[in-house]
């Protein structure tokens, strides 16, 4: 049986009806809601920015006219409805309706080879220009024919001021766009297969003549729609992978996609390796700057902003926990093992209650408690109100397993005997002091009893759909590579004659087994840089996290250096920050910038989910550790803590 979970991604799903079927509207919701619903996303650049695997592609492919055309063909699935209602709030269904021809262009087939042209850059840029034209005007005639619309009922609107520049073009009609741009794409296509670089005197007439279809264009209009539809359509170009082109080369081509004359809606997606670090850094950190380098031109006014991942925001978590609940769904429905025997949510096979410690441990942990309060010096009355406070904790928020209790008391009477040193020689006999009293418990405490449990006793840690999702940190594909290993797993046991739900410990070996094999597979620019930093980080986190008192309560699973400190890294330490740029590029690091706490403003480098999983850390966001960048770049050198 194919398991859809190990789908790598979902462009390689061909038929659009079987792709629409795996796509939640949540992304769409979530990412584009705002700017569709104030407009901002058809008349400027919009800049898609995203880790690999956070769903850059699928976002771009659900616009593509042949996506738009299947999914109101299946309007009335109730599967597809919801997806129908999101791209009509975001503004590219109207009316039940296309409301735009959206087509989507690969950078990373032919395009970089104009950058090692002996050229001018104006020149090589032209010729790049020309060509993501030719093709875009070949892509829009084509989505528009898989969607029933025959080539001559095609025709363009041009801008007002663009009459006499149809020529140019082809003219205004389908056949005449599609022989201009099919001349233009050969003449193109012939100089980047050249052996050896044509001389510019050279070059085919085609290839170096007036072309500016972007220019000219202001919508496509089609002469009876097969939905009845005879409005004008936006034309939408989506220029995918934009990071496989030169540094040098990416910039000429958003400073040509800037220009506010456009009306043809153009997206970019990008991943952050093409970006500067110092750019790259403040795009995850949502802050972009006010202005671009062309005079005159703000980017908060002229381009549209969208980062593919939470970056810490509160909200980031519980939306992708939606988002992944709407897909495990989607993908389990595909699995006939499964769809027979009404097993179609994820969560139901994956409980979020752990089986306890066997009984000989609980009673080690029993004795324990005891032995702890007489090496501390806790009075058996000190020691019962202690148990009083989480007694009381229990009568609010639900019983607590033997093993956690006894674990959770330990902590508390750390606290307790930290606390009381400071004040043991003035209040020594009076224990009703406030000072010498037991504080309240709280879930902190409980998590970091959990923590202590799974690296004292082997207590399974990560486990429950809200872990999984998680430990996904926001990633579409890494959540995907995650419930994999599980659905694989709960398979193995319907096969078997058993039930399909996990217990918290197989979910948790399968989780940080398969987390070990994707750290292992880490392949991308200074990944030692990386993995020295993410291992110094991880054993900072855990030498807190595991104080007997614990301090940090949930523990933590990131370092904090303060906000100022961050925002000049990339002058300071140029090389460190782009091995920073890569790490939260890849996924490994999340960055939290503006993080308030102790009066001070933070940056927070949040490990993400794959180390911390490995590491066994807490899932739980908001514990750090205060630190420096000069302690960061010396952690680089080997000088880790």
């Amino acid at each position: 049986m194919a398991n859809p979970f190990l789908r790598r991604a979902t462009e390689y799903v061909r038929e659009d009806e079987a792709f629409l079927a795996l796509v939640s509207p949540e992304p769409v919701k979530y990412f584009l809601g705002e700017e569709g619903s104030s407009g901002r996303l058809y008349d400027r650049l919009v800049m898609i920015r995203g880790t690999p695997g956070s769903g850059k592609t699928t976002l771009a492919r659900l616009f593509e006219t042949t996506c738009l055309a299947a999914l109101l063909r299946n309007r009335d699935v109730d599967n597809f409805r919801p997806l129908v209602g999101a791209l009509t709030d975001v503004g590219a269904i109207r009316d039940e309706r296309p409301a735009v021809a959206g087509c989507r262009l690969p950078l990373e087939t032919d395009y970089r080879d104009f950058w090692e042209f002996p050229y001018p850059p104006e020149l090589r840029s032209s010729l790049m220009h020309g060509l993501i034209q030719a093709r875009s005007v070949l892509a829009w005639i084509r989505s528009l024919a898989g969607a029933g619309v025959e080539e001559d009922r095609i025709e363009i609107v041009p801008r007002a001021d663009a009459y006499s520049a149809i020529e140019s073009i082809g003219g205004a009609h389908g056949p005449g766009l599609a022989k201009r741009a099919r001349d233009v794409e050969a003449a193109l296509y012939g100089v980047i297969s050249s052996l050896v670089a044509p001389q510019v005197g050279s070059l085919p007439v085609d290839a170096t003549s007036s072309y500016r279809p972007f220019d000219v264009i202001d919508r496509i209009r089609i002469r009876g729609y097969p939905f009845q539809y005879h409005g004008d359509l936006v034309p939408l170009v989506v220029l995918d992978d934009a990071h496989t082109l030169h540094p040098e080369q990416f910039e000429a081509l958003r400073r040509w996609l800037i220009r506010r004359e456009l009306r043809v809606s153009r997206w970019l997606i990008t991943r952050m390796d093409v970006l500067n670090p110092a750019e790259a850094l403040r795009a995850m950190t949502e802050e972009p700057s006010t202005e671009s380098e062309l005079p005159g031109i703000g980017l908060r006014r002229e381009v549209t902003e969208v980062v593919l991942q939470g970056g810490g925001r509160r909200t980031a978590r519980t939306t992708f926990r939606r988002m992944a609940r709407d897909m495990g769904d989607r993908y389990l429905r595909q699995m006939p093992q499964f769809n027979s025997k009404q097993l179609t949510s994820l969560p139901a096979l994956l409980p979020s209650e752990a089986e306890p410690l066997p009984a000989a441990k609980q009673r080690e942990l029993g004795v324990s408690v005891e032995r702890t309060a007489k090496k501390l010096g806790i009075s058996d009355k000190r020691l019962s109100a202690i148990r009083t406070k989480v007694a009381s904790y229990e009568a609010g928020a639900g019983a607590l397993p033997d093993d956690v209790r006894s674990a959770v008391t330990l902590i508390m009477m750390h606290r307790f005997s930290k606390r009381a040193e400071k004040h043991r020689g003035l209040f020594e006999t009076d224990e009703n002091t406030p000072q010498l009293r037991p504080m309240d418990v709280n879930s902190g405490v409980v998590d970091g009893a959990h923590l202590h449990l799974h690296h004292h006793e082997q207590r399974p840690f990560f486990y429950g759909f809200d872990d999984l999702c998680d430990a996904s940190s926001e990633n579409a594909e890494q959540f995907l590579r995650l419930a994999a290993v599980l659905v694989e797993a709960s398979a193995a046991q319907l096969t078997r004659g058993r039930a399909g739900t996990l217990q918290a410990r197989t979910q948790h070996a399968e989780l940080t087994t398969a987390a070990q094999r994707m750290m292992q597979d880490w392949n991308f620019p200074y990944v030692a840089q990386v993995r020295r930093l993410v291992e110094a980080i991880a054993r900072r986190c855990l030498t807190e996290s595991l104080e007997p008192n614990a301090p940090l309560a949930s523990g933590a699973n990131a370092v904090g250096i303060p906000q100022t400190d961050f925002e000049a890294l990339p002058e300071r330490q140029p090389e460190f920050a782009r091995w920073l740029q890569f790490a939260v590029a890849y996924n490994v690091i999340t960055l939290v910038p503006g993080y308030e706490c102790k009066n001070q403003v933070w940056c927070l480098l949040e490990l993400g989910g794959i180390p911390i999983l490995h590491y066994g850390l807490t899932l739980k966001r908001g514990g750090f550790i205060e630190t420096t960048t000069a302690e960061l770049v010396a952690w680089q050198g080997g000088d880790a803590p």
